[in-house]
């Protein structure tokens, strides 16, 4: 008896230790950050769309981010653009073809202008199933979440961290920077989102602010601001795997707050992104790739406002390959 009591002593005591080297300390940094797409612009779906399935063909394109979801009548309603049902018929087709075209999509809500689902559906729980709604009426596994007005940050993190935990959604915060790099309410999002487990990456809209100098320095020095804070946000994680967490996406041409992104500008933050490993990088947007209205004064929604070859940014940006480490 006595050696049967130390026999499943030595077990208790071997259990426990194993339990303990899974539950103390943090998990690697590594296993925190889900790795994005290199290259998925984005498609206003309220908009006259590019054939997908054409441009996949002509430039080997992969993802696009449908943008944007948000919240239609009655409030908590997912829709596109606030007026286009989730599982619009038309948009379904699009992006079957695009699929049989070695293509697939991201979900989209937010963005500049109207009512979003983030601040409509009044709880996590409510937000987590509107997110599941869009996912599933387009047959999607990742989410772009693109906040540029005030939000409930505590909500996002919750909702997000539920969708991630019941289906491994891969999940991207795009938020606005600057110069300084992300704003306060950016961060805090970012920190909040992380905290409650979810693994994410950020995508800084490297547009609209404004500078006296070099446009595409600008960018790049924006970018360069915001991995810094990356790292104070990932303390744990390798140089490498921080500067994955980033990703940066710019608005082709005309920007609305004044200054215009040429391809030799474009050219910059590409470079940028490569030589510091960066996740990935993207457009706003796909139908404004072209050059069809090159004395544009303001910025138009279905041409960039420069002289440029059709797709030329799609191009340029679509040969970026995110590092891996």
């Amino acid at each position: 008896m006595a050696g049967l009591r130390r026999a499943l002593l030595a077990l208790l005591l071997l259990a426990l230790t194993g339990c303990q080297s899974v539950v103390t300390g943090s998990p690697s940094p590594s296993t925190e950050i889900t790795p994005g797409v290199a290259f998925a612009p984005y498609v206003d779906v309220s908009v006259k769309r590019p054939d997908l399935a054409q441009v996949a063909a002509a430039t080997g394109l992969k993802h696009v981010t449908l943008a944007f979801a948000l919240a239609g009548p009655g409030g908590c309603n997912p829709m596109w653009g606030g007026t286009v049902p989730a599982a619009d018929p038309a948009l379904g087709a699009a992006v079957d073809a695009f699929r049989k075209a070695g293509g697939d999509v991201v979900v989209g809500t937010g963005g500049a202008v109207g009512t979003y689902l983030e601040n409509a559906c009044g709880t996590a729980d409510k937000l987590a199933g509107a997110y599941t709604g869009l996912l599933d009426a387009v047959r999607a596994q990742r989410l772009d979440v693109d906040i540029e007005a005030p939000v409930d940050a505590t909500r996002i993190a919750t909702a997000l961290a539920q969708v991630q935990r019941s289906r491994g959604t891969a999940v991207t915060l795009t938020l606005p920077i600057d110069l300084a790099g992300l704003t306060p309410a950016g961060l805090d999002l970012v920190r909040k989102t992380v905290a409650a487990g979810v693994r994410l990456s950020v995508n800084g809209m490297d547009m609209n602010f404004r500078t006296g100098g070099d446009w595409g320095q600008a960018m790049v020095d924006a970018g360069q601001a915001t991995l810094d804070q990356m790292r104070s946000v990932y303390p744990d994680a390798s140089e490498a795997v921080q500067n994955r967490t980033l990703g940066l996406t710019v608005m082709v041409g005309r920007n609305d707050a004044g200054p215009v992104t040429t391809v030799a500008d474009a050219t910059k933050v590409l470079e940028f992104a490569r030589s510091r490993g960066l996740g990935h990088v993207g457009i706003w947007s796909l139908g404004r790739d072209t050059g069809g209205c090159p004395d544009a004064v303001k910025p138009a929604v279905d041409c960039s406002g420069i002289a440029q070859e059709d797709l030329a940014f799609t191009r340029l940006l679509g040969g970026f390959a995110a590092v891996s480490g």
